[in-house]
């Protein structure tokens, strides 16, 4: 396997997986989120009103990947600029 003897390769990978996987869990939070105000989807030991969650409050759970990202990013570029 040719392609995994380039340095920063694997870390590419992980990285282009990340950017697919995160607007998909944000998409299935926020669709969640829609069936709890809805009434779809009824939760019995929840602590809070079903009127208090917002919808948009589902991009916050992008925040770990982008974390994730942004250091995946900068080990890439700390193990290619050598090469």
């Amino acid at each position: 396997m040719n392609i995994l003897k380039k340095p920063g390769r694997i870390l590419l990978m992980i990285m282009i997986v990340l950017a697919v996987v995160c607007p998909y869990r944000v998409h299935m939070y926020k669709t969640k989120i829609e069936e709890i105000q809805s009434g779809k989807l009824q939760i019995d030991d929840m602590p809070y009103a079903a009127s208090d969650l917002h919808p948009y409050s589902a991009y916050l759970m992008a925040v770990p990947y982008i974390i994730i990202e942004v250091v995946l990013g900068s080990l890439y570029y700390v193990r290619t600029r050598d090469s």
